[in-house]
């Protein structure tokens, strides 16, 4: 058996966590919390990654 490649794999990470917003019942689950999670996630990856931008510039400043 040989293992999925990384695109496959995430894919199936992605179906696996949509499912269980829009697959499932619950209270928690739905369009309205998906949309509200995946904004939420939007902008923390947001924040992280301009901090390690950040870190970049400050680097490349300094041997400017």
């Amino acid at each position: 058996m040989t293992n999925p490649d990384y695109g496959t794999q995430r894919y199936e990470r992605l179906k696996e966590s949509i499912d269980e917003y829009l697959g499932e019942q619950g209270d928690d689950r739905g369009v309205g919390p998906f949309l509200r999670d995946l904004r939420k996630a939007c902008i923390d990856l947001n924040f992280y990654h301009q901090e390690c931008v950040d870190n970049f510039t400050t680097v490349q400043d300094y041997f400017q």
